[in-house]
C-alpha cells in the first residue's frame, strides 16, 4: 500500500477526509496549523516525506531520513477543556503504540507524555499544538513522527542506544530485515486514533487514562543505598 495512494481505501469516518502529500516541507505541523486557521475540515491530514525543520517538545529538532518515516499532522477541532489539554498527546501515543502492537506484535510502551518506545528505545513521538482560526474558534494539530524503515546504519552513533525503528525492532524479534509498509501502518494508526479521539470528544477521560496506564512504561524505582 503506497503512502501516496492509501487514502482511497481508508476506513475512517473523518480522519483523512482531505490529505496533502508533500515531498519536503519545513514542518507538517506548520502547514496543518495554516490549513486549520483557513478553515480546513476536521480530519485534514498533512504528510511529508522529509522535514527540514521538524520539531518535538520544547522545540527539539526531529531528524528523519527522507522516505523512511511517517511524518504526519492532523487538524482536529474538539474544544479542549482545561483538564483535557494533556490528552491529545496521550491519544496520539496510544494510537501509535496500539497500531504497532496489533500489526507487528512488538511490545510498545508509552513514556509519558508523548514518546512511544520499544525496549526503552524511542520509535515515535507526538507533538500537539493549539491555535485559533479566523473565526476565533480553537482547534489543535496533532503531529507525529514514526521511525519505520530506518536501519541501524541510518542512526547516528549517539542515538543507537536511545532510538529504534520498526524495521530494526522487527529484525531483532524475528531475525530478519524486511521493509515495513508505511501506508498499511498509517492506516492502522488512523483507525486507532479516530476511535480514541471520539472517546475524548465524548468526555470518556477515565477510559482513555485506563488505556494509557495499561501501556505506560514502568520506570524502576531507584533505591538509595548510601
Amino acid at each position: 500500500m503506497d503512502i501516496k495512494g492509501f487514502g482511497a481505501t481508508l476506513q475512517t469516518a473523518f480522519i483523512g477526509c482531505q490529505i496533502e502529500h508533500h515531498s519536503q516541507v519545513a514542518s507538517t505541523n506548520d502547514i496543518a496549523i495554516a490549513r486549520g486557521k483557513a478553515g480546513a475540515a476536521e480530519g485534514t491530514v498533512v504528510i511529508a516525506e522529509h522535514q527540514t525543520a521538524g520539531r518535538g517538545r520544547y522545540g527539539r529538532r526531529w531528524e528523519a531520513p527522507t522516505g523512511k518515516c511517517l511524518l504526519v499532522s492532523i487538524v482536529l477541532r474538539h474544544r479542549l477543556l482545561q483538564d483535557q489539554i494533556h490528552l491529545p498527546n496521550l491519544i496520539g501515543a496510544l494510537a501509535i503504540a496500539r497500531a504497532i502492537r496489533t500489526k507487528y506484535g512488538l511490545d510498545t510502551q508509552i513514556k509519558p507524555p508523548n514518546d512511544v518506545r520499544i525496549k526503552k528505545r524511542k520509535v515515535a513521538g507526538v507533538l500537539t499544538e493549539l491555535a485559533y482560526d479566523t473565526k476565533q474558534q480553537s482547534f489543535f494539530v496533532l503531529g507525529f513522527g514514526v521511525n519505520v524503515n530506518i536501519t541501524l546504519a541510518d542512526l547516528p552513533p549517539e542515538l543507537r542506544e536511545t532510538a529504534t525503528s520498526l524495521r530494526i525492532a522487527s529484525a531483532d524479534a524475528e531475525n530478519q530485515d524486511a521493509e515495513i509498509c508505511r501506508g498499511s501502518l498509517l492506516h492502522a494508526i488512523f483507525v486507532e486514533l479516530e476511535n480514541t479521539y471520539l472517546q475524548l470528544k465524548a468526555g470518556e477521560t477515565d477510559l482513555i487514562m485506563n488505556q494509557f496506564e495499561a501501556l505506560r512504561e514502568i520506570v524502576p524505582l531507584r533505591h538509595n543505598l548510601s
